[in-house]
């Protein structure tokens, strides 16, 4: 990483994140994550109420905890599925790391769009859009190995710019409370404008 990275001047604070007639820049989005839950040795979860409350298929995080660890609630793993119940009976990735020592808990993030409902495609194109961010965000640690060496928004169906605000669960403070997507950061050269 480049020492002097700055954050592109956007002009005023306050008109950051709206247009001239105060519509918001980028799409606001929240996440709302739940306490994690252990996975069984079979795979399976002890989620009730799912059909009511995750029509839209599911964004979770898999999360990691033990004895020997020097910190807690470490995030393993960011994915989305369609079946809940079903994706974790045979998931070679989640299996590994279920197959370590400790516990292993999945949180899922409900997501909102205040202001807008978006039809069925495109809540899942957001979905994966989002699923994307946080494996860019949160590589470090993750166990993912898709979507990992290559920027959000470069596949196929473009993307949209993104304020996305992460409530509930914080995960010890490895979730960012806010990511905006995307953002531009620039490396200054030495000004010689004066005369």
């Amino acid at each position: 990483m480049h020492r002097n990275l700055r954050i592109a001047d956007f002009g005023q604070d306050e008109d950051l994140f709206e247009d001239a007639n105060g519509r918001p820049l980028f799409q606001p989005i929240t996440i709302d994550w739940s306490r994690p839950v252990r996975i069984a040795r079979d795979g399976s979860l002890p989620v009730k109420n799912e059909s009511d409350i995750y029509r839209n298929g599911y964004l979770y995080a898999i999360v990691r905890n033990h004895g020997n660890q020097t910190t807690k609630d470490r995030i393993a793993y960011i994915g989305i599925t369609n079946d809940l119940q079903k994706r974790f009976r045979n998931h070679p990735k989640v299996n590994d790391i279920r197959s370590q020592y400790g516990e292993t808990s999945i949180s899922i993030g409900t997501i909102a769009t205040p202001g807008r409902k978006p039809n069925g495609e495109t809540r899942k194109l957001i979905r994966e859009e989002i699923e994307h961010i946080l494996i860019w965000v949160l590589h470090g640690d993750l166990w993912n190995d898709r979507k990992v060496m290559c920027v959000p928004r470069q596949g196929t169906n473009g993307g949209r710019a993104l304020d996305i605000e992460n409530t509930g669960f914080k995960f010890s403070g490895r979730m960012p409370s806010r990511i905006i997507f995307p953002w531009v950061a620039v490396v200054p050269r030495r000004n010689n404008t004066a005369k």
